[in-house]
């Protein structure tokens, strides 16, 4: 089986195994406990919060929460510093459901919130982003990377924005698909809020993670015994979070990054490159990314006429596990994100999604690119063929 979907999830580590196995059967011990197998995990705990924060390059204050996902991360982020008070809430079209349908909720109960638009790169439209600015707002939500598109938001200049016309806007960053991946240096950004998922760079599912500038700009969401600061009740998820330690770990330093956003841009250029090869000459394919600034870890195109869905199932019946978009949202018809970058009906119907990992191989992709283009080829003569009779 070839595994073409890493943007949805990736493979635990097998180092992270180690860890897993260690912390829930030999060292499972409740952190919140006075005795000292307890307390020596509590301090466990707190050596990857501070790992997390060597690795965004921030200074560690008490200021990584731990959540039982990156959907819970940011949902704590928004809905843990919304205010009655908040004039204005800014948040992008681009937005992963988790953050667009938290907007949606608080718009729905009579907050202010307003959507900023979409370049048919998929980036935020700056121009737009700037007009929406004002002194009212109160807080922004931005997606580091696209997960539909795979394009990359400039933080820098979204962050000299706010802070030029509303320097008091909390802002948060979605940066699921952008964390371990790409190269940032977050000690020159002026952010609140970062979230983080483990089983998006090959840590264990069911592990979130907040960084929060501000720990008293948020209230808690879910009450109990007060772990996490007072902010994420519930015993933490000691096995995850040593799990987690090893990821980082494995990740490396910023040059380590950097040399594998190489790889794998390498990789997704032989990927694209085998496709248009391998597809009849005829059959029109329209790839979403237009320029550099996109992640080479997600690849998304079209083949009018084709639905995506029937593409997909094709594929997975021979070996290959391709995505539609978004795992959380890929049961549902259209796109609102491909609709908002301009993208016609036919293009979203037909979208597939590609995504890959540090670990996928050349081989994969000669393998994977084969599979995917035969299934091209099959259901477009199928499909012309039947239009014809």
């Amino acid at each position: 089986m070839i595994f073409f979907d890493n943007a949805s999830t990736t493979k635990l580590s097998e180092k992270a195994v180690d860890n897993l196995i260690k912390f829930s059967v030999e060292k499972f011990y409740n952190p919140s406990s006075v005795y000292l197998a307890g307390i020596e995990n509590f301090k466990q705990i707190e050596s990857v919060k501070k790992l997390v924060c060597e690795k965004l390059n921030l200074k560690f204050d008490n200021n990584i929460i731990f959540t039982g996902s990156a959907t819970e991360a940011s949902n704590l982020a928004i809905n843990g510093s919304f205010k009655k008070s908040f004039k204005k809430l800014l948040f992008s079209k681009g937005e992963h459901a988790s953050v667009y349908n938290t907007a949606q909720n608080l718009q729905a109960n009579g907050a202010e919130v307003d959507f900023i638009n979409l370049q048919k790169n998929g980036e935020i439209d700056y121009a737009d982003f700037e007009k929406k600015l004002s002194p009212d707002v109160n807080f922004i939500s931005i997606i580091h990377i696209s997960n539909e598109s795979g394009a990359i938001n400039d933080l820098k200049r979204i962050c000299s924005l706010k802070e030029k016309i509303c320097p008091k806007a909390l802002l948060h960053i979605d940066g699921v698909q952008a964390f371990g991946k790409i190269k940032t240096d977050f000690s020159s950004l002026n952010l609140d809020f970062y979230t983080i998922s483990a089983h998006k760079i090959h840590g264990p599912k069911g592990l979130g993670v907040l960084y929060v500038k501000n720990p008293d700009k948020l209230k808690p969401q879910i009450f109990g015994g007060g772990q996490e600061y007072n902010l994420r009740s519930g015993t933490e998820n000691t096995a995850a979070i040593m799990a987690f330690k090893t990821v980082l770990e494995e990740i490396g330093n910023s040059e380590q990054i950097e040399n594998q956003f190489k790889n794998v841009l390498k990789i997704k250029q032989t990927f694209v490159s085998r496709i248009k090869e391998l597809i009849e000459k005829d059959i029109p394919i329209s790839f979403i990314e237009k320029n550099e600034n996109m992640s080479p870890y997600i690849t998304s195109f079209s083949i009018p006429g084709l639905k995506g869905e029937t593409l997909l199932r094709l594929c997975d019946s021979k070996g290959l596990l391709i995505g539609t978009g978004s795992a959380c949202s890929s049961k549902k018809s259209g796109n609102r994100i491909f609709e908002a970058m301009g993208q016609p009906k036919k293009v979203i119907d037909g979208n597939i999604r590609v995504s890959f990992s540090k670990d996928t191989t050349h081989n994969e992709i000669e393998q994977g690119s084969k599979i995917l283009a035969d299934c091209i080829n099959e259901l477009y003569f199928k499909i012309n063929h039947k239009n014809k009779s």
